[in-house]
């Protein structure tokens, strides 16, 4: 038996608001959780440079010269996640004399989760090299 549909009627009306806020609803939930999750990222981020100038400046030196690869291994320790992709940079790698001071710069490309949904509005939002970073200076002592 074929029903049809009246003009005036409101059939299916309400499946189609539905589809319009659920995704609306759905953007923001998503923006809110990447947004959160990229504070944390950063937030560790400044936690390990600063970890890592800490460290750089109140070591002895040996030959003038700090042990970067050392120093790097002692910075991604402190980042509580995967430290795969990580750059850690160390400024200047001879501290001339106390006083001077040592950047560290900590380097993560960032991968959202929710790209696919973000892409579909505008793919300059997340682009592909998007990437969060922690720096921390401090004065050699």
């Amino acid at each position: 038996m074929l029903t049809l549909i009246r003009p005036g009627s409101t059939k299916g009306q309400a499946l189609v608001e539905l589809a319009f806020s659920l995704f609306l609803l759905m953007l923001i939930f998503f923006g809110i959780t990447e947004f959160g999750r990229a504070m944390y990222l950063t937030n560790a981020l400044n936690n390990a440079a600063r970890e890592g100038a800490r460290r750089a400046v109140v070591s002895n030196l040996s030959d003038g010269k700090l042990n970067e690869p050392q120093l790097q291994e002692q910075v991604k320790g402190y980042i509580p996640f995967d430290t795969t992709g990580i750059d850690v940079s160390i400024e200047p790698k001879t501290p001339v004399s106390s006083g001077t001071p040592v950047s560290v710069t900590v380097t993560l490309p960032f991968q959202p989760i929710a790209r696919p949904l973000f892409n579909a509005l505008s793919p300059d939002i997340f682009p592909e090299d998007f990437k969060l970073t922690g720096h921390a200076s401090m004065r050699y002592e």
